[in-house]
């Protein structure tokens, strides 16, 4: 049907002629202006409604805005009060006509089909309104449409969208906003520097990057700590090592402060990437250009260097330390001492300590804890006791960790009598027991086939109100199914179902070979059943390897059983 309307708008000298549109918009019209607006349809316009034909004249002031909504197919006027005067049915129509019309007078088109008459404050209302929700492609659109005609987006809105942005790995649209931010007079904060500037060396862009840090100061808003980690990070990963330095340097003197923390991460960069020899040659240059370490950057290095084990290069950084001035720390021997003791170094170990008690470092209880827990695992309990004894002889005091420590190797030695003294022991001293106390307990018990003095321990730690979690059941599990007490295994397994405790692939595998050990093939295949129905992607290769244990220790009537059923679930194939 062809439908002619006359539109006619008139803004001081201004005129439009008539337009004719046959494509009538379906989305929604706002437009402002302070113009009259005269709308003449003609006689011969037919109403499907059988209405009258209308002439109608609107007069728009500047506090009414006019609505077409082709959702409700009316025309009206909205003021202040927020009272809507219904002036034309045909709102499909003059949603047509008014479209030629503002795009004829230059008018904004935004993305969800608003149209708005240079207005700034209503475009950005629309533009919160689209941060809040999340519409960062639209968002983007009404910024460019603001640029164009001169308006001043709202600042807070332009940082909002750029983090935004680069959340959704839309860097380049983040920094076209960013430019029309600073553009247009407005300052970025530091954090949404650091975030453009993070998404940039997270893509690889590590030029786009510097760049961006270039610029920040003539922002008025200078590179902090983490954006010079960010950056010294990236330029590692991409083996650009002497560019950070270099980088670091021009920095320095160009006025920006000496932050120790940005200089101890690159230390420890060039200490790992570089070796020490270049961090030693690096923190010598450095002091040079004002930047000074402290104690804190040097346990930093000593801290990557004794994690390589390598302690002739902690001897390098100590020495540094001593001739710049510098006392050690507690952290500084610590760290020595971990080095040591985890590379057996014992006579080492303990000149260190030595030193430190002459240094009126008072070994601490962390200090302790790291002799115990390396003599542990170097199964020299014994020393570990004496060094225990020695702790409470000096006055300090063992805490959780020393006795959870010490717990776990007495119950890898099965010596199961000498940790229940130590429980004792923190019994009667008022040490309360953790999850992780119990769970030690109960494992070694379960392991060494002492399964009700685990069950004792259990009972216990229920009574002091600590509630069992998947370790806990999945070792009781294991114990009943070392003594062959399937039926007790089974119940615990059900239990940690019904309570939709996590249950791990090692619990179902130790249970379905009892019960095959023990001729109970239903109640395998029961388990089985349960096994499959709890893991969202069943491994092949566990079934696999469950199937061939199986049969590897002679139940192969049980692994063929186990294997057929493997089938019907698609698991395994014929022929595996």
């Amino acid at each position: 049907m062809s439908i002619r309307s006359d539109f006619h708008c008139f803004q001081g000298i201004h005129s439009l002629t008539s337009c004719s549109k046959h494509d009538h918009s379906s989305r929604r019209l706002l437009f402002r202006t302070s113009a009259a607006v005269y709308m003449n349809n003609h006689p011969n316009l037919h109403n499907p409604r059988s209405e009258p034909s209308i002439k109608q004249e609107i007069v728009v002031t500047p506090q009414a805005v006019v609505h077409v909504s082709p959702q409700e197919n009316i025309i009206y006027s909205e003021v202040n009060n927020g009272n809507k005067v219904n002036y034309n049915s045909f709102g499909k129509v003059i949603a047509s006509k008014a479209m030629s019309f503002m795009k004829k007078n230059g008018t904004a088109f935004s993305p969800d089909g608003y149209f708005l008459n240079y207005n700034e404050g209503s475009n950005n209302n629309i533009l919160c309104h689209y941060c809040q929700n999340g519409k960062l492609i639209e968002a983007c659109r009404l910024i460019d449409i603001m640029a164009r005609y001169g308006q001043i987006p709202d600042f807070e809105c332009c940082a909002n969208l750029i983090r935004g942005l680069v959340n959704a790995e839309r860097v380049e649209k983040a920094c076209k906003v960013l430019k029309v931010m600073v553009m247009s007079g407005g300052i970025p904060d530091i954090i949404t520097y650091n975030k453009l500037i993070g998404g940039y060396c997270k893509r690889g862009q590590l030029a786009s990057a510097i760049n961006l840090v270039e610029d920040m100061s003539f922002t008025g808003c200078p590179p902090d700590v983490i954006t010079f980690n960010t950056l010294f990070r990236c330029m590692f990963n991409e083996g650009r090592y002497e560019e950070a330095i270099w980088f670091w340097r021009s920095h320095l003197r160009k006025g920006y402060p000496p932050y120790l923390i940005s200089y101890t991460v690159l230390l420890e960069l060039v200490c790992k990437h570089c070796g020490v020899s270049r961090a030693m040659e690096v923190l010598g240059d450095m002091s040079l250009e004002g930047c000074h370490p402290d104690i804190v950057s040097y346990n930093s290095l000593l801290n990557v260097i004794c994690k390589e084990g390598k302690f002739e290069d902690a001897m390098i950084v100590m020495q540094a330390l001593l001739q710049y001035g510098l006392e050690p720390n507690a952290i500084t021997y610590n760290t020595l001492l971990h080095c040591l003791c985890s590379q057996g170094k014992w006579v080492e170990a303990d000149h260190v300590l030595s030193v430190m008690k002459q240094a009126s470092y008072r070994p601490s209880v962390v200090t302790y804890n790291i002799l115990i827990n390396n003599l542990c695992k170097h199964q020299l309990l014994d020393q570990a006791i004496d060094i225990l004894e020695n702790m409470v002889s000096e006055g300090c005091c063992p805490d959780i960790i020393t006795y959870n420590t010490l717990l776990g190797a007495m119950c890898k030695e099965n010596m199961t009598e000498e940790a229940l003294d130590v429980i004792q022991y923190m019994r009667e001293n008022d040490i309360s027991l953790v999850l992780i106390s119990y769970n030690i307990l109960i494992d070694g018990f379960s392991r060494n086939g002492e399964i009700e003095k685990a069950m004792v321990v259990f009972d216990e730690m229920i009574g002091d109100g600590i509630t069992p979690d998947d370790i806990t059941y999945g070792s009781l599990v294991v114990g009943f199914c070392k003594k062959d007490m399937v039926k007790e295994a089974m119940q615990m397994l059900k239990e940690m179902f019904r309570i939709n405790c996590r249950i791990r692939g090692s619990t179902y595998t130790v249970l379905i070979q009892a019960l095959c050990r023990n001729q109970q093939l239903d109640s395998a295949i029961e388990v089985l059943d349960m096994m499959v129905s709890s893991c969202a992607k069943p491994s092949k290769a566990i079934y696999e390897s469950l199937v061939k244990g199986i049969a590897d220790s002679g139940l192969l009537d049980g692994a063929a059983t186990l294997q057929k059923k493997l089938v019907e679930y698609k698991i395994l194939g014929e022929t595996s």
